[in-house]
């Protein structure tokens, strides 16, 4: 079983798609021995173009499927609540969820892992700290407490009231 973290986002009916999504994953890949982890849901500044306020929070759980499976799921799921696949990579969003890490796999193919994201937006680092404090990137090898306690960009984000949807299976982190 391979440890998954995604990042799930929205600008769009944030409430309502970031919901979905994790409705969405709940009922994909989670159960009773493997439940979804959650961060808090954070509320940040779009990145990159000027546009609406995110809310963002990162997911955790544990899978047998493939990296690739993961992320045409993942994929999907986006289309599915009317996510563009030619939307261009900075604009605004229904529903994005990017898988962060598969384990601590360093691959190019099928997808980049671990997400640069993670090191340069504080909408990924801060709830992945509250996740997985302990945790090191593989690649730099520091843990995520870390990397966020040493974090030096100044980007607006800040934790956010929340109306999670009961799911039997979801457990919400906070600190």
């Amino acid at each position: 079983m391979a440890l998954v973290v995604l990042g799930v986002g929205s600008n769009r009916q944030r409430q309502l798609h970031i919901k979905a999504g994790l409705a969405a994953l709940h009922e994909y890949f989670a159960d009773a021995q493997h439940p979804l982890y959650c961060s808090r849901v954070f509320v940040s500044a779009a990145v990159g173009f000027a546009g609406s306020d995110f809310y963002n929070c990162v997911v955790a759980f544990e899978s047998d499927h493939t990296l690739a499976a993961i992320n045409d799921f993942c994929k999907a799921t986006e289309r599915q609540f009317g996510h563009s696949s030619e939307a261009t990579k900075f604009s605004p969003r229904t529903l994005d969820i990017d898988i962060l890490l598969y384990d601590d796999w360093v691959c190019q193919q099928p997808i980049n892992v671990p997400r640069d994201e993670i090191l340069s937006n504080a909408f990924v680092l801060w709830p992945l700290a509250e996740l997985l404090p302990l945790q090191r990137h593989p690649v730099v090898g520091t843990s995520y407490a870390e990397l966020w306690a040493n974090y030096e960009l100044q980007q607006r984000i800040e934790p956010v009231e929340f109306d999670f949807v009961p799911l039997p299976y979801l457990r919400i982190v906070t600190p």
